[in-house]
């Protein structure tokens, strides 16, 4: 395994020795290839991806569902490799009947390899369900500058909203389920680019967030655009948003359910967490961050340009993965 510092491989064996840092330049490594399904380089990597080479912030969920993506794919190949495998077994067994032994003997042996896939599917399934904790270990071991963590935006909160809103009249807002949501387009200048304020459903930020609405709420023509998980409380926070007094509830503003919703599946359904409740029915749930940071940015920022939900968004460059703002 490569070390992300100063490049050089080392094998296992030079890990154990060295209590699981590198021999030239002592930095630690933190995955273990046979057990994790990643290395550290992988990792590396899709920090790079989710990070847009250092150009957007994103959270630890941004990099566990880039890792489980690449995962994913190992999945989907060791499926296609099973069934290839498989039918191979299968013609080598019929030819095995009609011709003999030497066609027995590769009717074994690629019966014998449709079981490795198996075993590497097996392996990256268990490495999916520990990517949370490795994510944890990682960012511990390796900080990213554009890790976005609570201490890191609270820090430049202030600048982050009154210095480029104050003086700005609004005609759209930006209201988000989770406040983590809230930080990472607010820390990605959302706000500025699109000239939309940004509020949690929580009213956060505090001592921001009710001075802006009471500001809002002066512009007849204000278009309110809600976004949030695919998920109970998602459905939750929509109603709340176009119920509530202390909301929007019971006045005339244009309000725009940007998703995740139900009839989206076709923008997440790959990446759907699947849980079974007390009633033993199949529950979907979807995570905003399950969208690189580049793309969330430029399909919101689509989606607010053109007044619609996010599956129903035309600008092209919402679809493209490679940065920049619309």
């Amino acid at each position: 395994m490569k070390c992300i510092k100063c490049g050089k491989e080392a094998t296992k064996r030079d890990r154990s020795v060295n209590s699981g840092r590198c021999l030239s330049c002592y930095h630690p490594f933190v995955t273990e290839p046979l057990q994790d399904g990643l290395t550290d380089m992988a990792i590396k990597t899709a920090e790079e991806i989710v990070s847009s080479h250092g150009t957007f912030y994103f959270s630890k969920e941004h990099l566990k569902y880039q890792l489980q993506r690449k995962l994913n794919k190992t999945l989907k190949g060791c499926t296609i490799a099973t069934v290839v495998l498989l039918i191979i077994f299968i013609v080598f067994l019929v030819l095995a009947f009609i011709k003999g032994s030497f066609f027995t003997t590769l009717a074994i042996i690629s019966g014998f390899l449709s079981i490795v896939p198996l075993g590497i599917k097996a392996r990256c399934k268990k490495s999916i369900s520990k990517l949370g904790g490795l994510v944890d270990k990682w960012v511990s071991v390796n900080p990213h500058e554009k890790l976005l963590t609570a201490e890191k935006y609270q820090a430049s909160l202030g600048s982050r909203n009154s210095s480029n809103l104050d003086n700005i009249s609004f005609d759209r807002v930006l209201i988000c389920e989770r406040n983590e949501t809230v930080d990472f387009f607010l820390s990605n200048l959302f706000h500025f680019h699109y000239s939309c304020p940004v509020l949690g459903g929580s009213g956060y930020p505090e001592g921001i967030c009710q001075d802006m609405l009471q500001r809002l709420k002066q512009n007849p023509n204000l278009k309110i655009f809600l976004l949030h998980d695919y998920s109970p409380a998602g459905l939750a926070f929509v109603r709340k948003i176009k119920t509530d007094p202390k909301w929007f509830g019971g006045q005339r503003f244009t309000i725009i359910d940007l998703g995740l919703n139900a009839n989206q599946k076709n923008l997440f359904k790959s990446m759907t967490i699947k849980q079974i409740d007390r009633n033993k029915k199949v529950k979907e749930t979807a995570e905003l961050s399950l969208f690189r940071p580049a793309a969330l940015v430029a399909m919101c920022g689509a989606a607010i340009n053109e007044g619609v939900a996010l599956d129903l968004i035309s600008s092209a460059a919402a679809a493209d993965n490679s940065g920049g703002y619309g």
